[in-house]
């Protein structure tokens, strides 16, 4: 190790020990992950201190840097972290080989042990420590990051994220791309930094894609003949414009005499002022709206008489309970209603409460496939002062058509959450489908049919095989008035698509195959070859055939277990080949559906055989029953049943890692008991986690 670095890390820290300063240099070399697994740390260690031994790895794994340890890592306290990596900055000039040569490269091996977003975090920070331009490259990384929340709606990335907030320097979330990831954990609720306006020129199309996600808030403007008022909505400034409700506020103003636009910051809160006189001007929105104010001559701007319309006319539609069409935008913040555009006023957003809406029982999210779809409402509120429109929405299809309780139909799928899913049994019922409404049916995640590898009890809906636009068959369990509530169950298919072509294959087959897609609950591959050589008469696989993995059949590891996990960030990459184990096949197309974790024994039965009473471990809380609470054990699918004080209650929900003494185990029937000792830190939860059945 080079002197120089082991001279500043002392003289930082200021370890009075040499044994000390040796621990505090080790775990310098590995500050740069917020996650450090044991390989990582071995690796790090014989080729930065050949010298050195296990015991060094041992005395700091024991240390007051070490915050919590796992079996296949450790993580480090965020203070002693934070001054380790202002360390690596302050002593290295430029590139890291200075001081260590060939550090990055001896390290590569145990970063492969991270998960795709935990090496991106290194990277960032690795940048951070040893060149100057990070930001740039901190930038670009994170662009990466919002690319796949907004285009590809990966949104349990901003669990990351939201984290990742707490773990990265200062210095890399001053750029466009950290502040776009900071206003999509706002619009969610996740916690998150305050961050300043991005400073310098920024992708424009990235952000209008990326505030389609984002809340919308109202900020007023009025014009005076001279200026142009941009700020809060009050009496002087009574004509509201929508734009996102990012924090803070921004606004691109363009006028005659600023024809590359006026870039207003914080217009929610402060009232801006730019000089325009009576020319036209043009108010951009962060998500590309243009608002344009025409060019007048006289004492009040024509906006004035057109808004003053505009609201007579609502409240006209509103006296004579006019039926109108609307547009469904987006689902509210906090998820109690729905925003809608009038088609025929299409400057206004008016909010639909949840109560009004009268949709199908299915979660705000679940309802992602139905936004955008056209509804009649009426409108309830016309609010001049705040300028707010609230209306309750008009059912269009009242008929059933054939429908009867009892018998079977082919239905589509429409939507998914973790409750369900959504069936459209128009054609089914012999109804012509209506513009406005489609007739929808309720699959409950209890009433769907078995599947090797997925439990009602522990999996959502969301993670079952099934696709939105699959056609299934079911059976109709009760109609609501009104048709309002039609409930189904899953009907075994009379014939199974898949049959034909899956050969001879049976039950514990092994075979090998290629990654041909990934999807949110399991990755797809084409089975190529037997693993080993079947038994003699068997045929050999036919040309064409595939296999399903489900997200819970990919690794034993605790997060993929219980949470299911999002298949797309498994470490398998298109074309990748893989050994698989057959399982089961699925109950609707008949595809084979096949296991990777299943080429191994559960991990979790030798960590229950090795629990003892009175022992300490690290849970991650899954749910609350009753007086305990449903956790399971890092990093194994090991649960187990925790009681606590109260007053603990609020901060005791899933995500939030806990230390744990074991009380009682019982290995034959993997029943553990624990009672809670300390709150550790709260770190990314799923929706699919392990939840009590309906």
């Amino acid at each position: 190790m080079s002197e120089q670095f082991a001279e500043a890390v002392r003289t930082r820290i200021g370890f009075p020990r040499a044994d000390e300063a040796e621990v505090a240099q080790l775990a310098a070399l590995v500050c740069t992950t917020p996650f450090v697994p044991f390989p990582l740390l071995r690796d790090v260690r014989l080729h930065a201190m050949p010298r050195s031994t296990l015991a060094l790895e041992a005395r700091l794994c024991e240390s007051g840097i070490v915050e919590s340890s796992a079996s296949d890592g450790f993580a480090l306290h965020l203070r002693p972290r934070t001054v380790l990596r202002e360390v690596l900055r302050a002593t290295v000039p430029g590139e890291s080989t200075v001081l260590v040569p060939g550090l990055r490269e001896a390290m590569a091996p145990g970063l492969a042990f991270l998960s795709p977003l935990l090496r991106l975090e290194e990277r960032i920070v690795w940048s951070y420590v040893t060149t100057e331009d990070f930001p740039t490259m901190a930038d670009e990384e994170l662009a990466l990051v919002v690319h796949s929340v907004v285009r590809q709606r990966r949104l349990r990335i901003l669990e990351w994220a939201s984290g990742a907030f707490m773990r990265l320097p200062r210095e890399v979330l001053l750029g466009p791309s950290a502040w776009l990831l900071a206003q999509l954990c706002r619009s969610v609720g996740l916690p998150h930094p305050e961050l300043p306006w991005p400073e310098g020129a920024f992708d424009r199309s990235l952000f209008r894609d990326a505030m389609a996600l984002v809340p919308q808030t109202v900020v007023g403007i009025a014009r005076d003949g001279s200026h142009l008022f941009v700020g809060p909505v009050s009496t002087e400034r009574r004509i509201g414009i929508r734009v996102p409700a990012t924090a803070p506020v921004s606004v691109r103003v363009v006028s005659e005499t600023q024809p590359q636009g006026e870039e207003l910051i914080d217009v929610d809160h402060a009232v801006h002022t730019v000089a325009c006189g009576r020319n036209a001007v043009e108010i951009i929105t962060l998500d590309g709206r243009v608002v344009r104010l025409a060019q007048f001559d006289g004492e009040r701007p024509p906006e004035e008489w057109e808004r003053s319309d505009l609201y007579d006319r609502l409240e006209e539609a509103r006296e004579t309970q006019r039926t109108m069409q609307a547009q469904v935008l987006s689902v509210s913040r906090g998820a109690t209603g729905y925003v809608v555009r009038l088609v025929d006023e299409p400057t206004i957003h008016a909010f639909l409460p949840q109560s009004r809406a009268e949709f199908p029982k299915l979660s705000p999210e679940g309802l992602g496939a139905l936004l955008n779809g056209a509804i009649l409402v009426k409108i309830d509120v016309v609010d001049r002062n705040s300028q707010a429109v609230m209306v309750r929405r008009v059912r269009a299809l009242q008929s059933r058509g054939n429908l009867t309780v009892g018998q079977r139909y082919r239905g589509q799928v429409v939507a998914k959450d973790v409750q369900g899913v959504l069936v459209s049994l128009n054609e089914a019922a012999g109804v012509a489908q209506p513009e406005y409404e489609p007739l929808l049916g309720k699959l409950y995640t209890h009433r769907l049919l078995p599947v090797s590898g997925w439990d009602f009890k522990l999996r959502s809906a969301r993670s079952y095989p099934l696709d939105v636009g699959d056609e299934i068959d079911v059976v109709v369990q009760s109609i609501g008035a009104n048709n309002r509530q039609i409930k189904l169950r899953m009907a075994e298919p009379e014939v199974l698509p898949g049959a034909a072509v899956r050969g001879d294959v049976r039950l514990g087959d092994r075979m090998v195959g290629g990654v041909r897609q990934k999807l949110y609950n399991g990755i797809r591959f084409d089975l190529q070859d037997w693993a080993a050589a079947p038994a003699p008469g068997r045929e050999p696989l036919p040309p064409g055939l595939t296999a399903l993995v489900l997200n819970t059949e990919l690794s034993w590891e605790g997060r993929w277990f219980f949470g299911g996990g999002d298949a797309r960030e498994y470490p398998l990459q298109q074309g990748d080949r893989s050994e698989l184990v057959v399982t089961g096949f699925h109950p609707v197309t008949g595809e084979v559906l096949a296991s990777v974790k299943r080429l191994t024994d559960d991990p979790g039965d030798a960590a229950v055989r090795q629990l003892r009473t009175g022992t300490e471990a690290i849970g991650v809380v899954l749910r609350r029953r009753g007086e305990t609470w449903r956790v399971r054990l890092e990093p194994w699918s090991v649960p187990a049943v925790l009681t606590a004080n109260r007053g603990v209650e609020e901060r005791l929900r899933k995500g939030v890692r806990v230390r744990l003494r074991i009380e009682f185990v019982d290995g034959k029937e993997r029943k553990v008991r624990a009672s809670l000792l300390s709150i550790l830190e709260v770190t990314s939860s799923d929706e699919n986690t392990p939840r009590q059945g309906l």
